[in-house]
């Protein structure tokens, strides 16, 4: 059998060449991720925006409910902080919790003042000229991302609810509400 002679150095770089990566190599991996980022990265933040708007969308279907629960209850849709106007957040929390980023809703705030949802992201107000208490609009908007906001609306009158969530292209308007 033969004796098979190798020298240090070129044992040592083919191994070298084995294990190391080239110039060109790294930059097609850094463009490749980039891309990727580029395309991975909107979409992501697309969803946790839509996820938010979901935990608003259920939110305000609540209030819906709540709202409603509150007429049927007391037969009136006058607050017990006051006769003729209208129920207030404390109302509606004595039928169902109404929660902000500071605890249940309180006291004797008119619908037309704005909460703040617990997640801190979205306030929701009654967005309606409040003229008409059997007419509800409700509005639950993200300062950070207008486009998707949620707007719901009841009539007491006629029984009516609707809720419509914007995208990322148009935002909700009262137009957009079924209700009347």
């Amino acid at each position: 059998m033969g004796t098979r002679f190798v020298t240090p150095s070129s044992g040592r770089s083919r191994h070298a060449r084995a294990e190391a990566f080239t110039l060109t190599e790294v930059l097609i991996t850094v463009v490749i991720v980039g891309i990727l980022s580029a395309i991975a990265l909107p979409n992501y933040f697309n969803q946790v925006q839509r996820t938010r708007q979901s935990e608003a969308a259920a939110a305000l279907a609540q209030l819906q409910n709540t709202l409603v629960a509150y007429v049927d209850e007391n037969n009136t849709t006058a607050s017990g902080c006051g006769a003729g106007t209208a129920p207030t957040w404390g109302d509606l929390n004595g039928i169902a919790a109404v929660m902000t980023d500071s605890g249940p809703a309180s006291g004797c705030t008119s619908l037309s003042s704005a909460i703040t949802m617990p997640n801190g992201r979205y306030t929701i107000t009654r967005s309606d000229n409040s003229a008409n208490d059997d007419y509800y609009e409700f509005t639950a908007a993200d300062s950070s991302a207008a486009n998707f906001n949620v707007m719901a609306c009841v009539d007491l009158s006629n029984g009516a609810s609707d809720l419509e969530q914007g995208s990322s292209s148009a935002a909700i308007t009262a137009s957009d509400l079924d209700c009347r």
